[in-house]
């Protein structure tokens, strides 16, 4: 049986939990958050905690692994809806930019092109700084940084993964889309030495 699973998970104050259709609802002061919930599973609220449990009649391997994942998914949703999730890019690189407009991103990257990028509906841009730093691989550089939050874990992570894939950071100087807390491993460029052959 998983460890993780039988963990019981802090309930804040104004945060609730039910169980309907097949599906968990969790509802607090930055949102509403649904997820599927197994049938195999039980969840009771126990004053401050919830805790989950397998039904006794279930003898699948799977319920068993499936166990602290469906812990994990509800732990993660109970803190976004309470406290909520943020995440910090910065775009190192000559000429790079971003604006909003909306729920749109129009980003500079050095490409032919600029990309345009529709967040959803629970992502929101939190702030964009033109001269902004941020530590990458130990070390501050100056970009453009965007700080963007969500009550919604998996939606953010999307996101951030969705925009960093249309210019990864290369690993000499790190120009690119960098995400605080990614380590980049970089690389010694060329020493190129006169008259060398």
């Amino acid at each position: 049986m998983s460890k993780i699973g039988k963990r019981p998970i802090e309930l804040p104050k104004g945060v609730t939990v039910t169980v309907k259709d097949g599906q968990v609802e969790i509802k607090g002061a930055k949102g509403v958050l649904t997820r599927p919930f197994p049938s195999y599973l039980t969840l009771e609220v126990k004053g401050t905690e919830v805790q989950l449990g397998i039904k006794a009649d279930v003898a699948s391997s799977d319920a068993t692994k499936m166990y602290g994942t469906a812990r994990a998914h509800i732990a993660n949703a109970i803190k976004g809806v309470s406290s909520g999730y943020s995440a910090k890019l910065l775009l190192l690189g000559t000429g790079y930019k971003a604006e909003q407009k909306g729920q749109v991103l129009n980003l500079s990257l050095g490409l032919s092109h600029q990309v345009v990028y529709t967040l959803p509906a629970t992502v929101k841009v939190k702030e964009i700084n033109q001269k902004g730093t941020m530590a990458v691989s130990g070390k501050n550089e100056q970009g453009v940084t965007i700080e963007l939050e969500s009550h919604d874990k998996d939606a953010l992570g999307q996101t951030v993964a969705n925009i960093q894939k249309h210019r990864k950071p290369e690993p000499y100087k790190g120009k690119g889309v960098n995400v605080l807390g990614q380590t980049i491993i970089r690389k010694a460029g060329k020493a190129g030495g006169k008259g060398g052959k």
